[in-house]
């Protein structure tokens, strides 16, 4: 008896009409971001793969994969040292401008479990990031295009608040053939 019941129950509620369901329609894709502003393709210079090496040296240390990720509205990065001084490092990145705030923004995420957000604008051709850095200090990164094609990148750290700045890394990148 209580099969035939449950039976019955289940049915009803198959054959029932879905009134709520038709009522309610799901609301229309949002029409995607338009990334053709100039201010959003200011990495655009960065994109590419690249051959990395300390800058002044020809020994290529590392390289580097930068896409633009669909619909151009940012860049991923895959950079991938195998005979890094501390052992194989690699790190990821993924960069965006940001309309409301008028900015551009990294986070940047490495094989030793190293987390930093990046926030930066384009000031005289450089793409100039900071970011807060271990006790107190703050984080520069510069991507500096150069006329052959070249990309520099420096890391440099403050201690005192962005009055001076001490070196970090100075990398040189150069397009894969």
């Amino acid at each position: 008896m209580k099969r035939a019941i449950l039976a019955s129950m289940t049915l009803a509620m198959v054959l029932q009409p879905c009134d709520h369901a038709l009522a309610s329609s799901p609301a229309p894709p949002s029409a995607p971001a338009d990334c053709s502003d100039a201010e959003k393709r200011q990495l655009d210079f960065w994109v590419g793969h690249w051959m990395v090496s300390m800058t002044g040296q020809a020994q290529e240390i590392a390289s580097s994969d930068i896409t633009a990720l669909p619909g151009g509205c940012g860049i991923s990065e895959h950079y991938d040292s195998p005979a890094a001084p501390g052992g194989e490092y690699q790190g990821w990145s993924y960069s965006g401008y940001d309309r409301r705030d008028g900015q551009w923004h990294q986070m940047y995420l490495d094989s030793h479990g190293n987390v930093t957000w990046y926030t930066g604008r384009l000031t005289d051709k450089a793409m100039v990031f900071t970011a807060p850095g271990r006790a107190g200090a703050l984080q520069r990164m510069r991507y500096i295009p150069s006329a052959d094609g070249s990309v520099r990148q420096v890391g440099e750290v403050s201690s005192d608040a962005g009055a001076t700045w001490q070196p970090g890394y100075d990398y040189t990148y150069r397009r894969k053939p």
